[in-house]
């Protein structure tokens, strides 16, 4: 049962987070190749190349992709409850906390891209940029970039499991400006329904990160 000590082995770092969002469906992924990354559960699919690091926090999940989880070669981590006594060696568990941002375990906040960010903080990141955090169906109601739908709510359902998920964020948004403040996260998600993050619009950034300009050049949407 690995328990990771934190360590700041991405200090100072951009770290990018790749959510579960419809948004993501047409995304070049190779964009990602040379950053560093976490991805939010079914992420871990494009591999370690693009998602050097899988996070997940819901046990139904882990028990459908666990037997593909030990072939990817990224690391796995994960806060969830029912698999802190876990044995197995290629999964790194940390303590789970219910809402906010921690130095010693990973905030829920009812999603695992909340935990995410604090994982990403904990690691070093300076900044943080989120990558398919719609946080609503797409206009044929989507709710993932993904085909594999595991454990998920019915549609209707969807809208209050969004505003569960945006609640958590603001927490997260609150306990980043007192807790770490030096950290700055970016919502890269067009027509994203999160706004308690700075925007910034997936072309605009995209055409930034080419010609390497500062996060504070290319414009807040």
């Amino acid at each position: 049962m690995p328990r990771w000590i934190p360590e700041k082995i991405w200090d100072g770092q951009d770290v990018f987070i790749i959510g579960g969002g419809e948004s993501l469906k047409t995304f070049d992924w190779n964009k990602l190749k040379d950053e560093y990354t976490i991805g939010c559960n079914d992420a871990f699919e494009h591999g370690e190349e693009i998602c050097k690091i899988c996070i997940f926090g819901d046990a139904p999940w882990f028990k459908t992709f666990k037997h593909k989880l030990a072939l990817y070669k990224g690391a796995v981590f994960t806060n969830a409850s029912s698999l802190q006594k876990t044995r197995l060696p290629w999964l790194w568990v940390m303590g789970r906390r219910s809402l906010g941002l921690h130095s010693d375990a990973l905030g829920w906040n009812f999603n695992t891209g909340a935990s995410a960010i604090n994982l990403a903080i904990l690691l070093g990141a300076k900044q943080i940029f989120l990558l398919g955090f719609d946080m609503h169906l797409s206009k044929d109601g989507k709710p993932n970039w993904h085909q594999n739908i595991v454990d998920r709510p019915k549609k209707e359902k969807y809208p209050k499991i969004y505003d569960k998920f945006i609640k958590g964020f603001e927490r997260v948004a609150s306990d980043l400006k007192t807790k770490f403040p030096n950290v700055k996260v970016f919502n890269i998600t067009d027509n994203s329904s999160l706004d308690c993050f700075l925007k910034v619009s997936v072309k605009t950034f995209w055409e930034g990160r080419a010609n390497k300009q500062s996060i504070g050049k290319v414009g807040v949407a």
